[in-house]
């Protein structure tokens, strides 16, 4: 999954990595995802090791064959409350609603 470069600058100037949010900055990336009506499609999870290098972890967020979007932000919010912890960053993913 990648994600799609236009988002708020608000967000990019917090951002750990360009595209790399704690779980509470992620929480409100998802918020302004639904309030703009993009299609919200899934998040990739890294953890951050003690040397300084991140490793990007297998369970990820697919949502791409999600059709209901309501439910898509609702099951991203369930997922950044289950994999949250120590180190971990998490990257939303989702489709521009011109695309």
């Amino acid at each position: 999954m990648g994600m799609m470069a236009n988002f708020p600058n608000r967000f990019e100037a917090r951002a750990e990595r360009r595209n790399w949010f704690a779980r509470k900055d992620a929480e409100a990336l998802l918020d302004w995802v639904e309030d703009c009506g993009h299609r919200f499609i899934g998040l990739e999870v890294a953890q951050k090791q003690d040397d300084g290098t991140w490793t990007l972890l297998a369970d990820s967020l697919d949502l791409s064959r999600q059709t209901e979007n309501f439910e898509a932000i609702r099951m991203g919010r369930v997922f950044l409350s289950e994999y949250d912890g120590e180190g971990r960053m998490f990257e939303p993913v989702w489709q521009d609603r011109a695309q």
